[in-house]
């Protein structure tokens, strides 16, 4: 949500396959930004590698946010979980 004709909207995530979103010109051409973001804006190569080091420093905490530890052989259950909103961030150990 933003201010009706300007602001930013986010659109947060990935969208299911063939999934469009849509706008009335007017909200753009009043100055409405449309952006999009998944993973937080975090750019795999150089930005996971230093979370990691982050993480490892203890200068960050990950493990609360971790609400379930999976075997690899249990990630249907994980999947479960997930589409059944039981699960915010879920660990497989392989």
């Amino acid at each position: 949500a933003s201010h009706r004709g300007w602001g930013k909207s986010v659109i947060i995530g990935v969208a299911g396959a063939g999934q469009e979103i849509s706008t009335r010109p007017f909200q753009l051409v009043t100055g409405r930004t449309w952006m999009g973001t998944a993973f937080g804006g975090a750019r795999g190569r150089t930005d996971v590698p230093r979370i990691v080091d982050w993480y490892m420093e203890k200068k960050i905490q990950i493990d609360p946010m971790i609400t379930h530890t999976l075997k690899l052989e249990d990630i249907n259950k994980g999947f479960d979980l997930m589409h059944e909103g039981k699960s915010i961030r879920s660990v497989v150990i392989y």
